[in-house]
C-alpha cells in the first residue's frame, strides 16, 4: 500500500488529477452536489425554508469555501514549520523530525488539511464526483503517508518510533502529545504555498455570488498556474542558496 516513488514525486499532479476526475463525473451525473445538498437541507431545516432556494445555495457554497479555506489554513500551519520547499519537494525529506506546531497534535496535518480541502471542494463536483474524489484522495493520502513513515523509521529510528507512538497519524487530539522544540514558523511563505486552496475557496465564493459553475471553475483552476510559478521561483531561490553555500565553502577551504 506504499505510494511509489513516481506517485510521491508527482503528488501535486495526482491531486489535481483527482480533482479533475471528480469534475469529469458530470458526464454520468449532471447534478451539482452543492445545489442538491442545499435543496435537501432546505426541505428538512425550518430556518433554511425561510430563505429562497437561491439564497440557500449561496449559503451552502459560502460554507464550502470556509471548509476549503480551513483545510488551507491547517496546511499552512504545518508548512510554516516544515518550510514550503520541503512541502513541495519531490523527495521524501527525512533529515530532521518536525514536532512543532500542528505536528504536536497530528503526525500528518498537511494531509489532514488536504482531505478537509478536498471535502469542501466537492461542492464544485456532481454528487458522484464528490464521492469519487473523496475516496481517491483518501486512498492516495494513505499511500503517501505509508511511504513517508517507512522512510522516517529507517532514517530517524527510535526517535520517530517514540513520536509515532505518542501522536495520532491523522485525526488530531485536543492536547499536544509532545513538547514544542521552539522552532520558529515562517508564515508568509507557508500561506503563499497554499495558493491552490485559496483559489478553490475563491471559486466557491464566486459560485455563491454568480450561481454559475463555469465562472467558479475558472477562478478555482486559476490557482494552478500561479502555484507552478511560485514553485519555480522557490526552486530557483533554493538553488541560489545552495550555490552561494558551495561558493562559501570553497573560499573557506582555500
Amino acid at each position: 500500500m506504499f505510494a511509489s516513488r513516481f506517485e510521491f514525486q508527482h503528488r501535486a499532479w495526482f491531486i489535481l488529477g483527482i480533482f479533475c476526475v471528480g469534475l469529469s463525473c458530470y458526464w454520468i451525473d449532471p447534478h451539482n452536489s452543492g445545489v442538491v445538498l442545499a435543496k435537501n437541507l432546505r426541505s428538512h431545516i425550518a430556518v433554511l425554508q425561510m430563505l429562497s432556494p437561491q439564497t440557500s445555495i449561496r449559503l451552502i457554497f459560502l460554507i464550502g469555501a470556509f471548509v476549503v479555506a480551513l483545510g488551507g489554513v491547517i496546511r499552512a500551519w504545518g508548512a510554516a514549520y516544515l518550510r514550503a520547499e520541503v512541502v513541495s519537494d519531490s523527495k521524501v525529506r527525512t533529515e530532521r523530525l518536525v514536532a512543532d506546531g500542528p505536528f504536536r497534535y497530528s503526525r500528518n496535518p498537511l494531509y489532514l488539511g488536504l482531505l478537509i480541502g478536498v471535502f469542501g471542494a466537492g461542492l464544485l463536483c456532481s454528487r458522484t464526483g464528490w464521492l469519487v474524489q473523496m475516496i481517491l484522495a483518501s486512498v492516495f493520502c494513505y499511500r503517501l503517508i505509508r511511504r513517508e513513515e517507512a522512510h522516517l523509521v529507517l532514517i530517524q529510528g527510535e526517535r520517530f518510533v517514540t513520536y509515532f507512538q505518542s501522536v495520532p497519524r491523522l485525526l488530531p487530539v485536543l492536547k499536544a502529545r509532545v513538547a514544542a522544540s521552539g522552532a520558529l514558523p515562517h508564515w508568509r511563505e507557508a500561506f503563499a504555498s497554499q495558493t491552490p486552496w485559496w483559489a478553490i475557496a475563491a471559486g466557491e465564493v464566486a459560485y455563491a455570488l454568480t450561481l454559475r459553475l463555469s465562472i467558479s471553475l475558472l477562478v478555482a483552476l486559476a490557482g494552478v498556474p500561479v502555484h507552478l510559478a511560485q514553485k519555480r521561483a522557490r526552486s530557483i531561490k533554493a538553488r541560489g542558496r545552495q550555490e552561494a553555500a558551495s561558493a562559501s565553502i570553497s573560499v573557506t577551504d582555500k
